[in-house]
């Protein structure tokens, strides 16, 4: 039976949950951010939230691309939020957007991490939400305020935006 009114929101790591160890002086993982987020923004829209893992993009594999596509895949769902690192979110993107069918799925990060507070995780957050509930089904990544179907886009790394191509 699917759960026509609920987004399931899959959290994988990357920026977006990071926070700063003072101890180390690096940035690292703790818990995902997500709850929070969600009570910050008053959120209506019912959701289960569910912690695959907590990865630095650049630190995924195959496997854990695979991982996140199986998810997709058996979670009753057809609207899916997965927060993903934005180095290699344009390759998991691709991997979904090749295999999974009948589901909308919008991947979203941040650039700088929520736990900063003067973070883009917040809008990007409220973008997918939008997205997922309006776009029809496929993949897409969702950054800064723009949409991208998932075989259009690449992050420039020059200057640290999403363009389509």
């Amino acid at each position: 039976m699917k759960r026509e009114d609920t987004i399931r929101i899959l959290t994988t790591g990357g920026t977006i949950d990071k926070e700063y160890n003072p101890v180390s002086g690096e940035l690292t993982f703790a818990k995902s951010h997500l709850t929070n987020m969600l009570n910050q923004v008053r959120c209506k829209v019912e959701v289960v939230l569910e912690e695959i893992m907590l990865k630095d993009s650049l630190q995924m594999r195959s496997e854990d691309r695979e991982e996140i596509l199986k998810k997709c895949i058996d979670c009753l769902e057809n609207r899916i939020i997965i927060t993903h690192g934005t180095d290699t979110m344009v390759e998991t993107a691709r991997v979904l957007g090749k295999s999974l069918k009948g589901k909308t799925v919008v991947v979203v990060g941040a650039l700088i991490p929520y736990a900063f507070g003067a973070s883009d995780a917040l809008f990007n957050l409220g973008c997918a939400f939008s997205a997922v509930q309006t776009l029809p089904g496929g993949v897409y990544i969702t950054m800064n305020g723009k949409i991208f179907h998932w075989d259009h886009v690449r992050k420039n790394r020059e200057s640290g935006e999403f363009e389509e191509i």
